[in-house]
């Protein structure tokens, strides 16, 4: 069993994208994501849904049907099949949970 303390780990990453497994639970994927003033390209993941929960900052995921934006705290889920992309305007720090290798 492993702790980590996210906000730490998130603190030495100076990429503008940077995204990294730090767990797995029951098969999924637990991984910390930072972004800087970068948007994802537009893609959709067959076979996982994506959890998104914001530790800090904004996040705007956009899907074909509407943009939901995502302060700290908050916590989206993009269904499989779904195209979608994650925006942010300055820094924000994501977990990410999901079953895509």
């Amino acid at each position: 069993m492993e702790k980590h303390n996210l906000l730490d780990l998130a603190n030495g990453i100076t990429e503008s994208w940077k995204s990294f497994n730090i767990s797995q639970v029951n098969g999924n994927n637990v991984r910390l994501r930072i972004m800087e003033d970068v948007t994802a390209r537009w893609h959709s993941h067959d076979a996982s849904d994506e959890l998104f929960y914001v530790i800090s900052g904004t996040v705007h995921i956009d899907t074909e049907d509407e943009t939901h934006t995502l302060n700290a705290n908050e916590l989206f889920v993009v269904r499989a099949k779904t195209k979608h992309r994650a925006r942010v305007e300055g820094r924000a720090t994501i977990l990410v949970i999901d079953n895509i290798s």
